[in-house]
């Protein structure tokens, strides 16, 4: 009488492990191949009969995948164990770390085979006391592991290049250059709307002044004077710390009309500024995804979320910094109607009194808006600042 040897169950854990706790690894990475089987060795007389036995067979199969899924909840357990451990390993250490993880799971796999193997054996024992003529045959059942390599790998760890290049340094010193140029920005908007003040009280005053002077000239019965000789008389009359005259006045509309200019010039290089910032910002999270190769998710994530921090502060200065140019055009719509309103009194043009209403009644907000953009920038230096030294605490232990 011979004897069968035959491979009874096959189950494949590593299937069994992706699909439970696969989503949650990122430094270990499971074997290729992880098969844990179930040898029975049989006398031929108990064999065919139970080959031959589709209920039974399926009844070893159950068994032994029940106890396979209970026995392979210690096994989830060490790697993740091992996951969270890696993290903190450099890939020296982790090299040294994977020995260890290999031989956890070569000792958790032949311990889920060996309860397998017994699982079957019970089984096939309740078959035999149910066909006593088959008592006196022989059962073994064994397990038996195809395991391949583990491999662990490091966190914590990223290149110098990679650590300088998730740095917002840069951004910090575009930021900065900002500031200055905001600074100056403000200066020039608060000074033009100073003297577009003081045009539109030079404006009221010399209308007051020629009315009167056609006045007197109606009532002495002396003919009329002309508004252009009138406006070119020198009054007694002072404003501020200058006589009131159309000459005065001219020169500062023309000075309203330089700081206009000035501003503008300055919005540009501030525009170009932001933009600059918002380069550099580009360039951190091309590093960033670079980064995710080799850092442990948790520092991924808090540099991710400082750097949309930095993103915001910039968003919110590039609105301020709209709102400027929208400010700008405003004022240079105000410089239109200061020169329409003089020339109509230095030429005594008909509707001159109107246009002097209109430019006097004008709003000066330069620098309100202007003002918007400077504090933006300096909320979005120290949003910058802040983030620089966060990412920096992340990056420390990190190469």
């Amino acid at each position: 009488m011979g004897t069968k040897k035959w491979t009874a169950v096959e189950y494949d854990a590593v299937k069994y492990l992706k699909s439970s706790i696969g989503s949650k690894l990122q430094r270990v990475e499971l074997p290729k191949t992880m098969h844990i089987q179930v040898v029975i060795e049989l006398d031929d007389a108990l064999y065919l009969p139970l080959s031959k036995n589709p209920s039974w067979l399926q009844k070893i199969q159950t068994a032994a995948a029940a106890k396979a899924r209970a026995a392979m909840g210690d096994v989830e357990k060490k790697i993740l164990d091992a996951e969270a451990k890696a993290q903190k390993f450099d890939p020296k250490t982790a090299a040294l770390f994977t020995r260890d993880v290999q031989a956890v799971l070569d000792k958790g796999a032949k311990a889920v085979s060996e309860e397998m193997a017994d699982a079957c054996e019970k089984v096939i024992k309740d078959y035999q006391k149910g066909q006593k003529e088959l008592l006196k045959f022989r059962i073994k059942c064994g397990g038996k592991i195809v395991l391949t390599a583990v491999l662990v790998t490091g966190g914590a760890v990223v290149s110098v290049a990679t650590a300088g290049a998730l740095s917002p340094i840069g951004i910090l010193g575009v930021v900065k250059g900002g500031v200055a140029i905001g600074q100056e920005v403000v200066k020039l908007a608060l000074r033009a709307d100073q003297v577009g003040k003081l045009i539109q009280a030079e404006l009221l005053m010399l209308k007051k002044l020629m009315n009167e002077e056609n006045a007197k000239a109606k009532k002495s019965g002396k003919v009329l004077q002309g508004a252009k000789e009138i406006g070119l008389n020198v009054f007694s009359k002072v404003l501020g710390v200058e006589t009131p005259s159309l000459k005065n006045c001219e020169a500062h509309i023309g000075i309203h009309k330089v700081d206009i200019a000035k501003i503008e010039k300055q919005s540009k290089k501030l525009s170009e500024t932001i933009y600059d910032a918002m380069d550099e910002q580009a360039k951190v999270n091309k590093a960033l995804q670079v980064a995710k190769k080799t850092l442990t998710a948790t520092k991924v994530g808090k540099i991710s979320m400082s750097l949309d921090k930095v993103e915001k502060a910039l968003d919110n200065v590039l609105k301020a910094t709209i709102k400027v140019n929208e400010s700008i055009a405003a004022a240079e719509e105000r410089q239109v109607q200061f020169e329409k309103a003089l020339k109509g009194m230095q030429e005594g043009i008909p509707g001159w009194v109107k246009w002097v209403d209109v430019a006097a009644g004008l709003t000066l907000d330069l620098g309100l808006g202007v003002s918007d953009a400077g504090s933006a920038l300096e909320k979005a230096l120290a949003v910058v600042f802040a983030v620089e030294q966060t990412v920096g605490n992340e990056l420390a232990d990190a190469y």
